[in-house]
């Protein structure tokens, strides 16, 4: 005759039982999560991915901004104020989101009598342009047109870059 399974002892068919696997497979996860949390660092726990800069991480150059004011002075200066596109209502509707959305919004809605009208590139420039007025720091890299370069930018007044102490003096 052959020999069936083994019978488990008391204590180990106890543990086997499916309220003690839930919990124990539970225990894990949550484990395994706080791990990743912790490693992610923070901004990535909150969703904010580490390849996201702000506007004041210098993501336009100071010849964008230059060809820009032209772009501006061309097409939009006979119904804006340099001014319309800054200050706190600016702030109020554009901060914190990605600039993509104020360059979807710009390239959907300007020029007023042409809407859509202008390059990629003079819609790019003149974004550059209302960033420079809006006090954002040149950079290195020209600032791009393509939707996924523009949605990791968050137009904002603090950098991403992460801060790395200095020595203690």
């Amino acid at each position: 005759m052959t020999p069936g399974p083994k019978r488990l002892s008391f204590p180990v068919r106890r543990l086997a039982s499916a309220p003690v696997v839930v919990s124990v497979v539970a225990a894990v996860a949550l484990c395994v999560a706080s791990v990743r949390v912790q490693a992610a660092g923070p901004g990535e726990a909150a969703g904010i991915r580490r390849d996201t800069v702000t506007t004041m991480d210098g993501v336009y150059t100071a010849r964008q901004a230059m060809r820009g004011q032209n772009v501006f002075a061309t097409y939009c200066i006979s119904c804006h104020a340099p001014s319309f596109h800054t200050g706190p209502t600016f702030r109020s509707k554009w901060y914190g989101r990605p600039l993509r959305e104020l360059y979807a919004y710009v390239k959907r809605e300007m020029p007023k009598n042409a809407p859509g009208s202008m390059s990629d590139e003079e819609y790019t420039l003149a974004l550059a342009y209302l960033l420079k007025m809006n006090g954002m720091p040149t950079g290195a890299a020209p600032l791009a047109s393509d939707s996924i370069a523009l949605q990791r930018i968050r137009l904002d007044s603090t950098s991403a870059a992460p801060s790395t102490p200095g020595p203690n003096r």
